[in-house]
């Protein structure tokens, strides 16, 4: 392992792998008062054109991490780094012309660095390509397009591309319904914790739509939803313990869960409690 001395003194020498490495030393260190010497490299090593630095020097001014965030200068780095093909940047530069952060509003333009990105293999390239086909969001809306983006991101490990499959397959989309296909992006989603999908797993099951019938299984991945927070899934899990579906009845856990879905604004819940 380099010596601390030597690195730096071949980053001041003008060394671009050495002022790189020794930014991600800086900002490895957890300690946002160094964070600022990681940007100070960065920056070094941007100016001569190193991609990974330049990319890195935009995130810093993005978020306004190490110095003052400015988004116009986040974008114009992202722009540097981006055209010499890194995919990070392609993506972080295609969210700012789609929202027009730092730049003009130009959403025709995001799609573009977001399918230069995709092509890669980059998964949040390939997940912002599917919404943008799902909603008609600067591009025409084709179901089948989003489903083509949707897929790919999933197949590179995207939780919320899963999800997205699970809700098409599953109905919720306005497209021919496939309730195993749903079930099985649902399943996948649900192992990496996500909780809409445990929720909607959870549905699922209760009701045998793609799977068996299983109550219990449902009220098993209503309580893993409800445990993160999600309000609607506090709410089935409530509506469980009251007519002690997959659950022994109990009235009190009942009240419990209706109250957390309540108080997150369901108004079923609300309506539920009132009349317990």
């Amino acid at each position: 392992m380099e010596h601390p001395k030597q690195l730096l003194r071949r980053a001041r020498a003008g060394d671009q792998v050495a002022q790189l490495e020794l930014a991600f030393d800086y900002y490895d260190t957890e300690r946002p008062k160094e964070w600022r010497w990681a940007v100070y490299w960065w920056r070094k090593a941007a100016e001569q054109g190193n991609a990974d630095a330049q990319n890195c020097l935009g995130e810093s001014l993005r978020d306004g991490e190490g110095t003052r965030k400015s988004l116009k200068e986040a974008a114009v780095w992202f722009r540097r780094s981006a055209e010499q093909g890194d995919p990070d940047a392609q993506v972080s530069l295609g969210y700012a012309l789609f929202y027009g952060e730092g730049v003009r509003r130009n959403r025709s333009e995001a799609e573009i660095w977001y399918r230069k990105a995709a092509k890669q293999g980059h998964s949040s390239a390939q997940f912002n390509l599917g919404q943008m086909y799902r909603l008609g969001d600067g591009v025409r809306q084709s179901r089948n397009r989003a489903i083509h983006w949707y897929r790919k991101a999933a197949e590179n490990g995207h939780v919320d591309a899963m999800h997205w499959l699970g809700r098409i397959y599953g109905g919720q989309e306005d497209y021919p319904p496939n309730q195993k296909e749903a079930v099985k992006w649902l399943k996948r989603a649900a192992k990496w914790g996500d909780a809409q999908s445990q929720c909607s797993l959870g549905v699922h099951y209760f009701n045998g739509e793609g799977v068996r019938r299983n109550p219990g299984q449902a009220a098993q991945l209503y309580r893993k939803a409800a445990q993160q927070g999600d309000e609607w899934a506090c709410y089935l899990l409530g509506l469980c313990y009251a007519e002690g579906d997959g659950v022994k009845r109990n009235k009190r856990w009942a009240r419990y869960w209706w109250s957390k879905a309540a108080a997150s604004g369901v108004s079923e819940a609300k309506k539920a409690l009132s009349q317990l």
